[in-house]
């Protein structure tokens, strides 16, 4: 049984590291360390300072667009060419501040206070280039629309492209990968036909979500209300509501092993 979670407002709630407390109940888990993956919208390169200890096992990353096992690194699916041509014009019609990600370095205009900021590339591994350098797009962000603009640029975007599309209303934002990928498709080809445990806050981990044995929305009734999200368990995002989680998951982990 695998256990997958996801890390920004999930385990991690200052965009820089999990908390000890959290860690060492992960490792507490009645599996095998092989068992963990840690899948996040963040790229590799981003993902890498944050797990920490966990950074030679299953990675998933950019919503499943790239991933790492045992240190290797490798593109699941890249943006189509004239997805991503459309997207910069986009981005010059409209002034867009955006994060776009190839394999390793990142092309980003990011406002000083936003708060993606202490989410990208905090461990300094790779460059920010030139947008005109990035040939084969990850994942890209486009930041800070006002609804109107949100709500025209994805329309255009679902009518021109074939996209897989994630709007953040709450924070502006729209996530873009290549068609049909996602967190849970991309474990599907790293662990076919294995069954998991999923740990997720938003919309983005609504598939892992779906398909779990046993899965657990961190964050408020409300906001998984308003993403029309059901989970098995619910608990509020801090430490505690992890640590909380963590222990509920342990019991059934231990009820299931003792059933074999």
């Amino acid at each position: 049984m695998k256990v997958v979670f996801d890390i920004d407002g999930t385990i991690s709630f200052d965009g820089r590291r999990i908390d000890d407390q959290i860690v060492s109940q992960i490792n507490q888990l009645p599996i095998d360390r092989h068992q963990l993956v840690f899948a996040s919208a963040r790229p590799i390169r981003d993902l890498l300072p944050i797990v920490g200890e966990f950074a030679d096992t299953a990675l998933v990353g950019g919503n499943g667009a790239i991933v790492s096992q045992g240190g290797d690194i490798r593109v699941i699916r890249p943006i189509p060419t004239e997805n991503f041509e459309l997207v910069k014009q986009l981005i010059a019609r409209y002034g867009l501040d955006y994060v776009i990600d190839d394999k390793w370095n990142y092309a980003a205009r990011v406002q000083q206070e936003s708060p993606i900021r202490k989410q990208l590339d905090p461990g300094h591994l790779a460059q920010n280039v030139d947008l005109r350098t990035i040939t084969q797009p990850i994942k890209m962000i486009l930041l800070n629309l006002k609804d109107r603009q949100l709500a025209e640029i994805s329309q255009t975007l679902r009518r021109r492209t074939t996209l897989a599309i994630v709007e953040h209303r709450g924070e502006h934002n729209i996530d873009l990968t290549a068609a049909g990928i996602n967190k849970y498709t991309t474990f599907q080809i790293l662990f076919p036909h294995e069954k998991f445990i999923a740990f997720g806050n938003d919309d983005n981990d609504r598939q892992l979500l779906q398909h779990a044995e046993k899965s657990v929305w961190i964050g408020s009734q409300s906001k998984a209300n308003q993403a029309d999200i059901q989970t098995d368990y619910r608990y509020p995002a801090a430490v505690s509501g992890v640590l909380s989680a963590l222990h509920e998951i342990d019991q059934w982990l231990i009820s299931e092993n003792s059933r074999r």
